[in-house]
């Protein structure tokens, strides 16, 4: 009879509370949820009580986690990664315990952050890490090569539409985001979030280039990588990204590309705030069949994937349809148990993560590239915009943190346009929301022309470093960008368009 695991659960976000802890309590016969951590007192307790956890089983950090671990008051078979972006430290610091870790992406923002933990995984020589997409274990989307062959594959078209919170976890009743943290943590964590994702994004990187960064490619485009990689394996070339409307963060999104065997890719992510549901659709074509995949979000937990293939045969159009049995993210913790207990490889750890961020870095690079400028820092006027760009952020800092004092930030949190404005976790699948820390900008462009922003989500990062209350969501312009001038990627000339001039930039809303 298979293992009971023991599982800390490692932040109470939301996709802790509507995908994971749901699985883990419904699949008692395999987990036993041992510990829960959360920073925040008050969503650790609402949390906890919510589903049954004792009060001298909750810690506030993982150093907490790993001294109970130490003292023999804890016995721990793995653990559940599902806090901010700032993973590294905590994820070796329980590696090197020999703790096994499900990690909701992103771990970092650079290739060099995230080549930490690969590097400590290959000098133990044992995997350690398993990344969090459910629905590259979605039996549909195992199937998907089953039905047609990397050698016959001629191309690949997902398309992702991302709404806002309510319908993807409306139902969920969630534990909100708390405001309980004393200021000079906030600062802390905002700080320390704010400097990885300068680091990864790069020194000319803008606010916008940032929120992009996150917000559209680290948890929206990563997740359609990852179904690609589990199917039939990573990206070999880039060939075009497109950004549109013109400064819209994170607007759409468009990659084209190559597989190994020289099928195309086409990767399309839309953010769009105001729509009714969550979608998302794979189709496959070979010489001979046809095969559309239909995967609900991760959060619809009762909701099972759909695969229709399209064939003929001795003159005959044929039409055979599939259900999955079972949710994504039901059989990803299945997945994960096999991976502790039997140490069954799995689809994405550490390395797979890493050469993923070089990716959507390389793809920044080539939106940035189109409007005339660079990632790289440029000396003088990379120094004044620094300067401008921090006297900016420092102010809408100031003015957020005078309006929690007042209890500005608990009567937003209340309105309704903050809850269709509230942020998305990286999750495995979707990205999942949670609340924004989107504010109208400071400042005007020299122009006063500043494009407009989407009600944008962030990762998860946002919201368990610390998430501020959200702003009016502003109205996207109509219309995509005009064509410019095409940037490189690799070894071949990738096209692209602008992403809009980024002159104002905004308040990182992937700040904690």
């Amino acid at each position: 009879m298979p293992k009971t695991l023991n599982i800390a659960v490692i932040g109470a976000g939301t996709m802790a509370q509507a995908v994971h802890l749901p699985v883990l309590r419904r699949r008692w016969d395999r987990f036993t949820i041992a510990a829960l951590v959360d920073h925040s007192p008050r969503r650790r307790r609402e949390s906890s009580e919510v589903w049954g956890i004792e009060e001298d089983k909750r810690y506030e950090s993982v150093a907490d986690l790993i001294a109970a671990v130490r003292a023999k008051t804890l016995s721990l078979d793995a653990a559940l990664l599902s806090t901010d972006g700032l993973h590294v430290e905590d994820l070796l610091a329980l590696m090197r315990r020999g703790i096994p870790v499900l990690v909701e992406p992103p771990i970092g923002y650079s290739g060099e952050e995230v080549a930490k933990v690969a590097d400590f995984e290959r000098m133990t020589g044992r995997r350690l890490l398993m990344m969090a997409y459910p629905q590259q274990y979605d039996d549909s989307v195992t199937r998907m090569a089953e039905q047609i062959a990397t050698k016959d594959l001629r191309m690949v078209d997902h398309e992702v539409l991302m709404p806002a919170s309510q319908p993807l976890f409306g139902a969920a009743h969630v534990t909100t985001s708390s405001y309980d943290l004393p200021t000079e943590v906030r600062s802390q964590r905002r700080k320390a979030l704010q400097a990885a994702v300068e680091a990864g994004a790069g020194g000319g990187a803008t606010q916008r280039d940032r929120d992009l960064y996150v917000k559209g490619l680290l948890t929206g485009v990563a997740h359609q990588l990852a179904v690609l990689e589990a199917s039939y394996g990573p990206l070999t070339q880039l060939t075009a990204v497109r950004h549109w409307p013109k400064g819209v963060i994170p607007g759409s999104l468009e990659l084209m590309g190559e597989l190994a065997g020289g099928a195309r890719v086409r990767l399309v992510w839309h953010y769009l705030p105001f729509a009714p549901e969550y979608s998302e659709t794979v189709q496959i074509l070979s010489a001979r069949r046809k095969m559309r995949v239909e995967l609900p979000a991760p959060s619809h937990g009762d909701s099972r994937s759909t695969v229709a293939l399209r064939e003929k045969k001795s003159g005959v159009v044929q039409e055979t349809a599939t259900t999955a049995p079972k949710g994504a993210a039901e059989l990803m913790w299945e997945a994960f148990h096999a991976f502790v207990e039997k140490g069954k490889e799995p689809v994405s750890g550490a390395a797979e993560a890493r050469d993923q961020v070089i990716l959507l870095r390389e793809v920044l690079s080539s939106i940035v590239e189109a409007d005339g400028r660079s990632l790289d820092a440029e000396d003088d006027a990379e120094d004044d915009a620094g300067e401008s760009e921090s006297a900016e952020a420092a102010a809408v800092t100031e003015a957020t943190e005078a309006a929690e004092s007042t209890g500005a930030a608990e009567s937003a949190e209340s309105s309704e346009s903050a809850a269709d404005a509230e942020d998305i976790e990286s999750a495995a699948g979707p990205a999942a929301i949670e609340s924004t820390e989107s504010t109208a900008d400071t400042a005007a462009s020299a122009d006063d022309t500043a494009p407009t922003t989407d009600p944008a989500p962030a990762t998860d990062a946002a919201e368990n470093a610390e998430s501020e209350p959200p702003a009016e969501p502003a109205a996207e312009p109509a219309g995509p960008a005009e064509p410019a001038p095409a940037g490189t990627a690799g070894e071949e000339p990738v096209d692209a368009w602008s992403t809009g001039a980024a002159q104002d930039p905004a308040e990182d809303p992937t700040r904690p």
